[in-house]
């Protein structure tokens, strides 16, 4: 597939999708962006703001799947991922498929379940697998995993370590919608109980979409930048180090807002319109301080590249 062709797909899904979605404009392009880089997205933010309706229209548009998980702190590794179960006809052991067998998971409250179900997504996540017993399974491509968590300071939660947090490419905090944003939802209340839209795409577009991401250019000078960022950041005294994966994402994230921006190559721009998502959930800072004005500044100081 050429580039003018996967943008051409990535619009008609949006633009599918803000049939029924309202909500942040933010969740919406870092979602497209981050199935496009074959990344996850953590959303933060209160119930009752869309998130699962984001996730359900985003499956339907490509022609997928769609899986609900709802974590609670009684709910097992299995439970998520599938587990063997006896088969009593053939007289053994048969592999039964868990929910994030699913092209679009959303995997809400995640930061209600122990620590253990949520490290059960980890392997899902980085290599598209899960493995269980001594048996490994493939999951689908396009996979995405959409996770929700709620706030920190809402009781009964097991907050992410920094390394399940660093598994996410990006992480968006989604607030209530502004006055005619929530006058458009209440006008669908209706086709909001149980949204329906065609498929704009199929899942073979999807894929050939990701493989053409990685043909978009990227100089040397912002691979640079990029890096500079990073580095900027590392020497801000952060609570906890920033790993490469910090690089690795707003690289491949870059790349793809950069196609969804109808562009073969990368810009600061794209850059700096990624960097927030990208980087928020893993700059640690102290109290007082938040990770959004940090970046900012931090954007603010590093040059830009010319030419």
């Amino acid at each position: 597939m050429d580039l003018g062709r996967a943008r051409d797909v990535v619009s008609a899904i949006r633009s599918a999708v803000r049939t029924y979605y309202a909500g942040n404009d933010e969740a919406l392009d870092t979602a497209l962006a981050a199935i496009l880089a074959e990344g996850h997205v953590l959303l933060e933010g209160p119930p009752g703001v869309g998130k699962t309706t984001l996730a359900k229209l985003l499956a339907q548009a490509m022609g997928g799947q769609f899986k609900r998980v709802q974590m609670t702190s009684d709910l097992l590794p299995s439970d998520v991922i599938g587990a063997m179960v006896w088969d009593q006809a053939k007289g053994e052991f048969r592999f039964r498929p868990g929910p994030i067998f699913a092209n679009v998971v959303l995997v809400d409250e995640l930061n209600r379940a122990t620590p253990r179900t949520q490290s059960a997504l980890l392997e899902a996540m980085a290599e598209g697998q899960v493995t269980v017993d001594v048996n490994t399974y493939q999951l689908p491509r396009p996979f995405l995993v959409i996770a929700t968590q709620v706030p920190r300071d809402t009781g009964g939660v097991f907050p992410l370590t920094a390394t399940q947090a660093d598994r996410f490419a990006a992480k968006v905090e989604v607030g209530v919608p502004r006055k005619e944003e929530e006058l458009k939802i209440i006008r669908m209340a209706d086709e909001l109980m149980s949204p329906q839209i065609k498929a704009v795409a199929s899942l073979k577009d999807m894929v050939e979409a990701q493989e053409a991401v990685k043909r978009i250019r990227v100089d040397d000078s912002v691979a640079e930048y990029m890096v500079n960022i990073i580095d900027e950041l590392r020497r801000s005294n952060l609570a906890e180090p920033l790993s490469v994966r910090a690089s690795l994402w707003l690289y491949r994230m870059s790349r793809a807002k950069a196609l969804m921006e109808g562009r073969d190559f990368v810009t600061p721009d794209d850059v700096k319109a990624v960097a927030l998502p990208v980087l928020r959930h893993r700059v640690v800072v102290s109290e007082g301080f938040s990770p959004d004005s940090l970046i900012r500044s931090v954007l603010e100081r590093v040059p830009v590249p010319r030419g």
